[in-house]
């Protein structure tokens, strides 16, 4: 019955941890400002799409295996990204 319950604590855990990574929202969000940015040109946004995809396979690869560094890492993608697709 412990570790029920120790199971169950550590998926909920598991679970907020996931929830509450700005990366999860941010990321498609990013996708979404490059769609709608009429600034830059087709070349412009595919590389920059590119780079998106690769900063979240990356941040969904941390996700599953747990890896806070690559998490650190694809955030701090993101946030070099954002000023580049919000301009």
């Amino acid at each position: 019955m412990k570790i029920l319950f120790f199971a169950l604590a550590l998926i909920l855990v598991s679970a907020s941890t996931a929830l509450a990574c700005s990366g999860t929202q941010d990321y498609p969000k990013a996708v979404k400002a490059l769609e709608d940015n009429q600034h830059l040109n087709a070349e412009q946004k595919s590389i920059l799409l590119k780079d998106l995809m690769d900063g979240m396979s990356m941040h969904d690869d941390g996700h599953k295996t747990g890896d806070m560094s690559k998490m650190g890492q694809s955030l701090q993608t993101l946030r070099s990204l954002k000023p580049k697709i919000t301009n």
